[in-house]
């Protein structure tokens, strides 16, 4: 197996950006699904470093509940969030030196837990501009951008100051808005998210240092182009894995348990002689026939077929819509790996969601396939090498169809 590439972490704390270098053990987690996501540092008793324990806990810059914490990978900040819970001393008997812990959500933790202001007006406003309505009732202010894969290799120098996020640049997304309000008791994040996937964007949270703004990435799938990395656990003709593999473990799951072979659209009204209740489109799920596909589900499997009514299906291409987008957000679901490495990066790059990676995995036949990184969890103690675990989907699969506004 190949040698692990070992980071430097430093977690920068409170508004005075306290470093904290001794660990006891970390679990972060980084995705381009969910947001909101739990973050957990804890460190051991220590006089040393940058943790002394006297400007962790004492009366004078402690670490607080509502502090905003960034996590850095070798000075490249991949994770923002603020302090929810904080436990200190030791609670055990075979514990000899008392543990800190620290742990929160990601920066957009607010915009899940909060409601949105319901008399936002928010139909034909710019998308940034909305979005940074709807999140300002939260107290969060937004620097929105786009995904950007982080091409360069970590700099051997260490110990330098935090950069900005290498994994968002900035931009405007002057779409117009096709929601009109938000509903009553609807969260903060719901109705940005409403927002971006009936413009047919994905939103996720990246940190953006130094500009005291919380950052929103509103960006499709990556698709195409050169992969970020070459993933592979590969066997020899004994059976063995060969040195050159960086996967540890890995797991393919496929399920069409909850795929539609078809889905079938009526229009917006149950009965009736208008144009609009004779609406009906059928839409085949062209997914299940692909080659990947057709190697892992037999040809013709039994009809799972979807019926669904929609106000939204007012003509065929919209019902022609309706049904695409059911059927694309169900083929998210059907093929899933998850794998293991150590390091958290791989020949000097640092693993990030929304890159596209060539797998190859012997053990459960996948041969140079391209799949896209959606999930990252970064983990590491004192007694053990830092670790990754990947969860991916195929490249192509997690595909955004703009929705239809309701009427």
């Amino acid at each position: 197996m190949s040698a692990p590439e070992k980071s430097d972490v430093d977690l920068y704390v409170g508004p005075d950006a306290l470093a904290i270098d001794v660990w006891d053990r970390y679990s972060v987690r980084l995705s381009m699904l969910e947001v909101g996501l739990p973050f957990l540092f804890n460190f051991w008793h220590s006089n040393m470093g940058r943790s002394a324990w006297g400007l962790l806990t004492g009366t004078v810059g402690r670490i607080k509940c509502g502090h905003v914490v960034t996590l850095a990978l070798d000075g490249d900040a991949v994770l923002s969030g603020l302090v929810d819970t904080l436990d200190v001393g030791d609670g055990d008997f075979g514990r000899g030196e008392p543990i800190l812990a620290i742990s929160g959500r990601d920066a957009l933790g607010p915009a899940v837990s909060g409601d949105a202001d319901p008399t936002l007006t928010l139909e034909g406003r710019r998308l940034s501009d909305a979005i940074a309505a709807v999140y300002q009732g939260v107290g969060i202010t937004p620097d929105i951008g786009e995904s950007v894969d982080p091409s360069a290799v970590v700099s051997r120098l260490r110990r330098r100051a935090v950069r900005r996020g290498r994994a968002h640049a900035s931009t405007l997304r002057n779409d117009a808005v096709k929601a009109s309000h938000p509903r009553v008791g609807e969260r903060a994040h719901q109705v940005v998210e409403r927002m971006c996937k009936q413009l047919g964007y994905r939103v996720w949270t990246t940190p953006v240092e130094g500009s005291g703004r919380t950052g929103v990435i509103v960006d499709r799938p990556r698709s195409g182009g050169a992969p970020s990395h070459t993933l592979r656990r590969e066997l020899d003709v004994s059976g063995r894995v060969t040195d050159r593999s960086q996967i540890r473990w890995g797991k393919e799951r496929t399920s069409n348990a909850a795929v539609p072979t078809a889905v079938t659209v009526f229009g917006d009204k149950e009965r009736g002689d208008s144009p609009a209740a004779k609406v009906a489109r059928e839409v085949t799920n062209g997914f299940l026939l692909t080659d990947a596909a057709l190697q892992r589900v037999v040809i013709d499997p039994p009809p799972q077929p979807r019926y669904l009514q929609s106000r939204d299906a007012t003509t065929e291409a919209g019902a022609h819509n309706e049904a695409a987008r059911v059927c694309a957000q169900a083929n998210e679901g059907f093929r899933r790996y998850d794998c293991g490495v150590l390091g958290h990066r791989i020949e000097g790059k640092l693993l990030l969601p929304n890159q596209v990676v060539l797998l190859t995995d012997d053990v459960v036949g996948i041969a140079g396939e391209r799949w896209l990184i959606v999930d990252v969890e970064y983990t590491g103690d004192r007694s053990q090498d830092q670790r990754t675990r990947l969860s991916m989907v195929p490249e192509g699969a997690l595909t955004i169809i703009p929705e239809t506004a309701p009427t």
